[in-house]
């Protein structure tokens, strides 16, 4: 009987479960491309690749990059390059992953820009412990120019600007003429130029920058994007809301093994292996928690949701 209940519940927290557990869940739902897979970081800010360079979570943003340079020459995109990352709400990780792609770039020696374009919720400047009081507001009113708002960083190659002041209509300020203006001066100075936008699930300033990026990543959250989420992409998607976009799972941890004895590891830059082992054992920092403090502090710190 008891094997009975246990079974039971299992089954019932399985089928109310919406939410995306890994990629096969993504390839059954939409034919958008998955190029990439991200695991749980432990950082406590999100500088992760900064941070640990040699880790295999950052190796899973370097395989992103490697994606993204071969989606660029396919679309034969000469000069810089423009990206912008949304996603469908908030909590799943888009400026985590906006700062970590930015990085990879600038470490490859890429001049590089990344823009707080989320207007109603900055959160880009508290990264680099900037003040949020001059952005690209005060460039779009024409209170300051591209250099003014211009903000170099502690990362070599690598600039953000951040949004500045919380303004009243900012969708009517990112459709302006001045955005156009914006991304076409910066154009002149960067090789990459990385958007950060708010939740396309929530307003819709992001699909009015759609216009002006080469490529758009959309990230999806493991245990937290709900599937109908996706769905409501594909409408998007069909309706030429969005194009040339692909998908990025974040977030991700293996909690199950897929066949007898191999692992699919916690993302493209783990790689595949045996075991408890990978083939990338060696080659990346070990990213689990070393002393007894940092294990204590990472198991606080598992479930805390990335920006």
């Amino acid at each position: 009987m008891l094997f009975l209940y246990r079974n039971l519940i299992i089954f019932i927290i399985f089928f109310i479960n919406n939410s995306i557990q890994n990629a096969e869940d993504i390839s059954k739902i939409t034919q958008i491309p998955l190029i990439g897979v991200v695991g749980l970081s432990m950082d406590e800010n999100d500088l992760a690749v900064f941070n640990k360079p040699k880790s295999a979570l950052s190796e899973s943003f370097r395989a992103i990059r490697s994606s993204l340079q071969f989606l660029y020459k396919k679309q034969h995109v000469d000069g810089a390059k423009t990206l912008m990352i949304t996603s469908s709400v908030g909590g799943e990780g888009k400026t985590f992953c906006s700062l970590n792609i930015a990085t990879v770039f600038a470490l490859s020696e890429k001049k590089t820009v990344i823009i707080g374009l989320d207007l109603r919720k900055p959160k880009l400047f508290a990264e680099f412990n900037l003040t949020n009081e001059v952005g690209i507001v005060n460039y779009l009113i024409k209170q300051k120019s591209v250099d003014e708002i211009i903000n170099p960083t502690h990362i070599p190659f690598l600039d953000v600007i951040i949004s500045g002041p919380i303004p009243p209509n900012p969708a009517e300020m990112i459709m302006s003429d001045g955005m156009k203006e914006l991304i076409s001066e910066l154009k002149q100075k960067y090789d990459y130029i990385i958007l950060d936008t708010p939740p396309v699930g929530i307003v819709s300033d992001a699909l009015e920058l759609a216009e002006y990026c080469d490529v758009i990543l959309y990230i999806v959250r493991q245990n937290f994007t709900k599937k109908g989420m996706i769905r409501s992409l594909n409408t998007r998607v069909n309706r030429g809301e969005l194009n040339n976009i692909s998908i990025v799972l974040n977030g991700f941890e293996n909690k199950a093994k897929y066949g007898t004895g191999y692992g699919y590891g916690y993302g493209y830059g783990h790689g595949y292996g045996y075991g408890n082992k990978t083939y990338s054992d060696g080659y990346h920092d070990d990213d689990k928690p070393s002393t007894i403090f940092e294990r204590i502090r990472a198991k606080f710190s598992k479930n805390k949701f990335k920006k």
